[in-house]
């Protein structure tokens, strides 16, 4: 227990010590305050008789929120993962009890907690601080969603961050390629936005399923707004789909991190 205390100290000034890394961890308070405070702005400057545009502006900025919460918390895990390929400190993990492959799934863990820890305060806090700002007409959406589906969506939609960073560092050689990779699935991880369109409304939704963030996404947005549709299924099979596709990333990025990783 004592190594693992030692280890998460360590890894807690290797945090603090680089500004980008700090800001990374920090940003869910960001999104936080977007949610609570600059969003709403947004629907108050809108025509309330327009309710089909207030409708999709807000779905929209839900998806957003769930979408990149914790997704900065995968760029973080990755920089600190590509810090040991720059600076060859793999070769020197791998001789010690822990090893490698456990000081890996040790970073991995506690990034996920943080990750999962992030969701919950923005959501949670969005909740009781902004929720009936999220209304359409009389109907406050917050209201259909409650702390234990939060706790449920936020461990489960952040599954994908150990998974995220693990792939990032596997592929990307130095900072500046993990850069580059971030980049790109920035922009991947933003495509269940595509779920708020009529057309992906019917079974062509699981067309969207390819992108492992859709599952929990689309089960939390029924929670918000429920859309009777044959098609869909219910929260918690949405959430077992999405989970068991999460540990399945998580278990080949991992092995494929230790492959392509040089100690």
């Amino acid at each position: 227990m004592n190594k693992y205390l030692a280890l998460l100290r360590y890894e807690t000034k290797t945090i603090v010590r680089t500004p980008i890394n700090l800001f990374m961890c920090l940003f869910p308070v960001v999104i936080l305050l977007l949610a609570a405070f600059v969003f709403p702005l947004i629907f108050r400057s809108m025509n309330p008789a327009d309710e089909a545009a207030l409708r999709i502006a807000m779905l929209l900025m839900l998806v957003i929120i769930l979408a990149i919460g914790s997704y900065f918390l995968a760029a973080m895990a990755t920089f600190l993962l590509l810090e040991h390929k720059d600076e060859n400190s793999l070769k020197t993990i791998a001789v010690t009890p822990l090893g490698a492959s456990g000081y890996l799934r040790f970073k991995m863990a506690y990034v996920y907690v943080m990750a999962f820890l992030g969701m919950l305060l923005i959501l949670i806090g969005t909740k009781y601080i902004a929720g009936h700002h999220y209304a359409i007409g009389p109907l406050s959406l917050f209201e259909n969603v409650s702390v234990p589906e939060i706790i449920a969506f936020s461990a489960v939609s952040t599954l994908l961050v150990p998974a995220l960073a693990l792939f990032q560092g596997a592929f990307a050689k130095n900072k500046v390629e993990g850069f580059a990779f971030i980049k790109g699935t920035g922009l991947v991880a933003v495509v269940p936005v595509l779920m708020v369109m009529d057309v992906f409304q019917g079974g062509l939704q699981y067309a969207l399923g390819v992108f492992p963030n859709f599952w929990a996404i689309k089960g939390m947005m029924l929670e918000f707004l429920p859309i009777g549709n044959a098609a869909n299924l219910s929260f918690p099979l949405y959430l077992l789909i999405g989970a068991a596709y999460g540990i399945l990333l998580i278990i080949v990025a991992y092995r494929l991190f230790l492959k392509k990783a040089a100690y």
